[in-house]
């Protein structure tokens, strides 16, 4: 009988270790919740170096944020983009909440490191993301955070509100020429003078652009610290009426779901406005002055902006700062030259470029277009017709999207079966529902746009430029106004003069003025 000799190897293989990190939040400032954060740190240190089989890459802690938007913690960010790079095989944290109040981003986050091979390990709730069937108990969870975290929201968003009513609310946000001091706005007079020169140099016949680049060249810093002021800094402090002693409050709102969003208040929510909450910093016939200027400045700038309109206005764009070129009469010619470069030629390199030299380099466009040797839009409707028969016969991409609505409603059948026996809360099923019926409604709107390919919109307005061009009958010496606005969609243009033309169809052409 034969027997088999065991050939040990010189060196054996120790077994891999896994490299894990782990994720720290807190979602504010105090006192009690640094601790929390900095216990956080140790207790997952010591965790990390106590196993054996793990490898301790590092430990990422965002620190009063919230966990409602995954973009604002830098921390967050920067272990996602080292998953991507295949540097960590497994992320602890300590609960759902920690990780994210947001359903859909936490779903969305889970799902792409789950497809890098990257697992989640919730401590609290004894969830492994790698060791899931399926996602449901983690979006429950989750759903559970979000809504604690709107439910707080609302109770804070309420107490807020009261305050304002009763003109005793203080934003912790002080305007320039302030200094919260004991939860009261205090005037910090070095930049207190500053303002009071912004005004009265404003009636002066100033303008804020203007007093935007002396600011600048003069090296005073902003509010934060840059260098740079613009002109909608120096509108914001011209129009700001906590320089009078008063607030105007909730000129924003935010959403009352996650991730609480901000908007500008144009009549969505009520306003309040208190008198007399602070000590002022300007006279108030000064402020008044002032808001009447600008009014008469906004009247005569519409007017102006009403009556000029030309073929190619708001059609050529700056290609070195990417403004809107705008039309100036010089010497009696009327050019065209990039608003950067027109408010100071410092901000932009570009040039002027007179009307009629643009509408000469159009007109040889079209002229190559119409009379052109190889028929260049033929050939581009016949390759359109080849690619829309192609996709409709390969058309894998659509199939993948069907077999995603299959899941999904697999998953809203699952949770009204859920919801039946008892296991789901009402509140819990419709957040979820509503969340997986909105992708449902992306996911059909996305399947129809691949089976009505967008090459067929495309090839259609090539089409379109085709006939248009056709009636052209005699070489062009110039463009005409309506052939323009019909065909011409944008100009761009180098400080060079080489102009991209964009026209019908997406097609670019380029031309040299």
């Amino acid at each position: 009988m034969s027997r088999a000799k065991l050939i040990s190897p010189i060196t054996k293989q120790g077994l891999q270790k896994k490299r894990v990190a782990a994720y720290c939040r807190v979602s504010s400032n105090s006192a009690d919740q640094l601790n929390s954060y900095a216990n956080q740190i140790r207790v997952y240190t010591k965790l990390l170096n106590s196993k054996q089989e793990w490898q301790m890459v590092e430990i990422f802690a965002d620190e009063g944020l919230s966990g409602t938007k995954a973009d604002n913690r830098d921390e967050f960010q920067r272990m996602i983009h080292m998953c991507e790079l295949h540097q960590i095989d497994l992320i602890i944290t300590k609960s759902v909440a920690r990780f994210a109040r947001n359903v859909k981003e936490s779903l969305e986050y889970v799902r792409k490191l789950k497809l890098l091979g990257v697992g989640v390990q919730f401590e609290k709730e004894g969830i492994n993301t790698l060791a899931m069937g399926d996602e449901m108990l983690l979006n429950t969870f989750t759903a559970i955070a979000q809504e604690e975290s709107q439910a707080i929201s609302q109770n804070q968003r309420l107490s807020i509100v009261k305050r304002m009513e009763l003109g005793e609310y203080v934003d912790s946000n002080a305007p320039y020429g302030y200094r919260l001091e004991n939860k009261v706005l205090a005037i910090y007079e070095p930049e207190a003078k500053i303002v009071r020169w912004i005004y009265h140099i404003y009636l002066q016949g100033w303008s804020t652009s203007e007093i935007a680049r002396h600011m600048t060249e003069q090296g005073i810093p902003t509010k934060s610290g840059k260098e740079t002021w613009t002109s909608a800094k120096i509108k914001y402090i011209l129009t700001n009426e906590r320089y009078i002693g008063d607030c105007n409050y909730q000129k924003t709102y935010r959403d009352t779901t996650v991730p609480f969003r901000q908007f500008k208040n144009r009549g969505q929510e009520d306003m309040y406005y208190a008198k007399g909450t602070h000590t002022p910093l300007l006279d108030r016939d000064i402020f008044n002055k002032v808001q009447a200027l600008l009014e008469k400045r906004q009247k005569q700038f519409n007017q102006t902006e009403s009556l000029n309109v030309y073929p190619l206005t708001s059609r050529i764009r700056c290609a070195e700062c990417g403004s809107i070129y705008r039309r100036k009469i010089r010497n009696g010619v009327p050019k065209w030259v990039c608003k950067n470069h027109l408010e100071d030629s410092k901000l932009c390199p570009s040039n002027y470029f007179s009307e009629a030299r643009i509408y000469d380099a159009l007109a040889s466009m079209v002229n190559k277009l119409r009379f052109g040797e190889e028929d260049i839009l033929g050939q581009v409707i016949s390759k359109l017709e080849v690619a829309t028969f192609e996709h409709k016969r390969n058309n894998k991409a659509a199939g993948t999207v069907s077999q995603s609505i299959a899941e999904i409603n697999a998953k809203i059948l699952m949770l009204d079966q859920l919801r039946a026996k008892g296991y789901l809360a009402p509140e819990v099923h419709q957040a979820q529902t509503i969340e997986l019926r909105s992708q449902l409604g992306k996911l059909k709107s996305e399947r129809s746009d691949l089976f009505e390919t967008r090459i067929l919109g495309m090839m259609e307005d090539v089409k379109k430029l085709r006939s248009l061009l056709q009636e052209v009958e005699a070489p062009l010496e110039t463009i005409n106004e309506q052939l323009l606005l019909d065909v011409v969609k944008e100009l761009v243009i180098t400080k060079k003069g080489e102009m991209s033309v964009t026209v019908l169809g997406n097609l670019t052409f380029q031309e040299l003025l």
